[in-house]
């Protein structure tokens, strides 16, 4: 049956390239990556029959339905989101692709302490795994949500090649969870299409501005908002995973669609830096992409004009001079969306610390009126 022949190319794929990541047996290529195509293209050399199981029938129609092309990425992007995760490996040195079945270990976080321990990650253990049957159910129920979105509306397709031309993190497409805090969170119930308004903002902005950004800043914005920071110490181990791969329960965790809306926001106040490029501010003017006239961008903090020349420039190593902050840290329940990050000076970085923007204001107000008191004339 298909679904078993499905099963069996997934599970070669993790034994030739997981290695020992998670504590299993070594065996493959260590360093070899998860390849998703290959996956792909074994599916795209069968012929699917629509009086068939569930999973072909849905297979059938969708390529039926589909442009060569964009059914070519959606089948990519589908077995991505329905049957793989990637975790942060157990040395917390990069992260590895695998089947969100097959078992395996890793760090996990326990309860009043800030050293984790060992667990496993498997069905009825960790909330983010599924057995195989659930994920093949997730992907015939995303496989006819999408046929189902292009009956309504075929220009869905050209939002899902504007989407692969202009992506900001590999394999992103149109689905995220309903309730991320679900336990199990990876089940058909739980999965939905969510080409919201950000999405949309941001297919129409991305081509304006990708091209003009050095690729330093574009990885430092696209890592900002889709990766979770290093954390070496404290509970929540990660390293630079898929914010909304990591338990629901740790800081830096987020819904896609709350990263879209971070992409957005920072787009959304670079335009508007100090000698950013006037030509582009002016393509996002006229797409309606800002509003004709927004003031220019300031740190929350200092209050200082952000200057792009400033933040395109040759950085001092290790050293940056303006930063991705959250206004409420995400270490004090802040969460990680457009409406709860900023651009900050270095200053105002340092500033704020661990202090939220209205207690860092409260801070130096109070600052400030105390000088003037005890020294009026300065």
């Amino acid at each position: 049956m298909l679904q078993d022949e499905i099963r069996a190319l997934l599970e070669e794929e993790e034994r030739n390239t997981v290695s020992d990541a998670f504590g299993g047996r070594k065996t493959g290529d260590q360093k070899k990556s998860y390849s998703v195509a290959r996956i792909r293209d074994a599916l795209l050399a069968k012929t699917f029959e629509q009086n068939s199981p569930d999973v072909e029938a849905a297979l059938a129609t969708l390529q039926a339905s589909l442009p060569k092309k964009v059914f070519k990425l959606v089948l990519g992007n589908l077995i991505r989101f329905s049957f793989l995760i990637e975790l942060t490996n157990l040395k917390i040195g990069s992260t590895k692709m695998k089947t969100r079945w097959l078992p395996g270990d890793i760090l996990m976080p326990q309860a009043g302490s800030f050293e984790p321990v060992r667990g496993r990650f498997q069905p009825g253990n960790d909330p983010r795994s599924s057995s195989f049957e659930e994920c093949l159910s997730v992907f015939t129920h995303c496989l006819k949500e999408v046929a189902e979105k292009y009956n309504e509306n075929s220009s869905v397709t050209d939002k899902i090649l504007n989407l692969d031309a202009s992506s900001s993190v590999p394999y992103e497409f149109f689905f995220d969870y309903t309730n991320p805090q679900a336990n199990p969170v990876h089940t058909r119930e739980n999965v939905s299409w969510v080409l919201n308004h950000d999405v949309v903002w941001l297919l129409k902005a991305r081509p304006l501005i990708k091209d003009l950004l050095e690729k330093k800043l574009l990885d430092k914005i696209q890592t900002k908002t889709y990766k979770t920071d290093r954390a070496l110490t404290g509970k929540d181990k990660t390293n630079r995973a898929k914010r909304w791969e990591v338990l629901a329960g740790d800081f830096q965790h987020s819904t896609l669609t709350e990263c879209w809306s971070v992409e957005r926001k920072l787009y959304e106040d670079l335009v508007c830096f100090k000698n950013f490029p006037v030509a582009t501010r002016n393509n996002f003017e006229l797409a309606g992409l800002i509003e004709i006239g927004r003031p220019v961008s300031r740190c929350p903090v200092t209050h200082e004009v952000l200057d792009y020349e400033i933040l395109s420039g040759d950085p001092v190593h290790g050293k940056a001079e303006y930063q991705v902050g959250h206004k409420h840290p995400l270490k004090r329940a802040g969460r990680h969306r457009g409406d709860n990050v900023c651009w900050q000076s270095a200053d105002g970085n340092r500033i704020q610390g661990d202090l939220t923007i209205e207690e860092t204001n409260l801070l130096l107000d109070g600052i400030f009126q105390r000088k003037m008191t005890l020294f009026p004339s300065t």
